[in-house]
């Protein structure tokens, strides 16, 4: 997890004109915000009680100020797209295409393994078929192909956004808690669980998480493509030319 004072510098920098300093504080708030997943799962167990030991214990403090984070890089990034809409294209399909292909190697890593395939497993894997990740691979797969193929224009646009926005937030949030955290343990400025001296489980601990901070990153980019292109026609038309 980030240490405090990164929220505390993320605030300021956002203060600063300079776009480039939005773009830094934004960062600064997603590693911020690394976690907040991990602390919905266990909120989740704490409210229902269901058994899950120690995972069922909420940094509620923790939890309020990676949530706050995670927002202020949202607001933050939305703002910052937005203002630069004039000079950037962003309908190209291979975004969606690109988080096709990014939403396979996890779970098929995860089908290797429970076929006996011995290739950067664990050394205790007492998994079975991995039902859940082959669930979400069908429906990032569909989500995916829904921002860029014509079919995806026939569907509600809020049946595409919600899920596809949901997953993108959830992708990246879980792929920068690994970019930030081995970098934070690599320079000495946060205390991990990583063993350097691995450098197997090292690369195939990080192969799968760069594989979501991808997917994420790419479906978040055709998402905005999609919400654009499929805005109404009178939210597109200038005001001036409207009146």
């Amino acid at each position: 997890m980030a240490p405090w004072w990164v929220a505390v510098a993320a605030a300021g920098i956002a203060l600063l004109p300079r776009r480039y300093c939005g773009w830094v504080a934004a960062v600064l708030f997603l590693w911020g915000a690394g976690g907040v997943v991990l602390d919905a799962f266990r909120a989740f167990f704490w409210v229902t009680g269901i058994p899950a030991g120690s995972f069922a214990e909420v940094d509620w403090p923790g939890a309020a100020r990676r949530m706050t984070c995670l927002v202020a890089a949202a607001v933050l990034s939305t703002g910052l797209l937005r203002g630069g809409e004039s000079r950037h294209v962003w309908g190209s399909s291979w975004l969606g295409y690109a988080a096709f292909a990014a939403g396979f190697p996890y779970p098929m890593l995860k089908l290797y393994w429970s076929l006996g395939g011995s290739l950067a497993r664990p050394a205790v894997y007492n998994e079975g078929m991995p039902v859940m990740e082959l669930f979400c691979l069908v429906a990032g797969a569909a989500v995916s192909l829904a921002l860029v193929q014509s079919w995806g224009r026939r569907l509600p646009r809020v049946v595409v956004l919600i899920p596809a926005w949901f997953a993108t937030g959830v992708l990246i949030n879980m792929g920068a808690l690994m970019v930030f955290g081995i970098t934070s343990q690599a320079l000495g400025i946060t205390d991990g669980p990583v063993d350097f001296d691995d450098a197997s489980s090292l690369l195939g601990v990080g192969a799968v998480y760069l594989s979501w901070l991808v997917f994420g990153l790419t479906l978040g980019g055709a998402t905005w493509a999609y919400q654009r292109t499929t805005r109404p026609i009178a939210s597109i038309i200038p005001e001036t030319v409207r009146l």
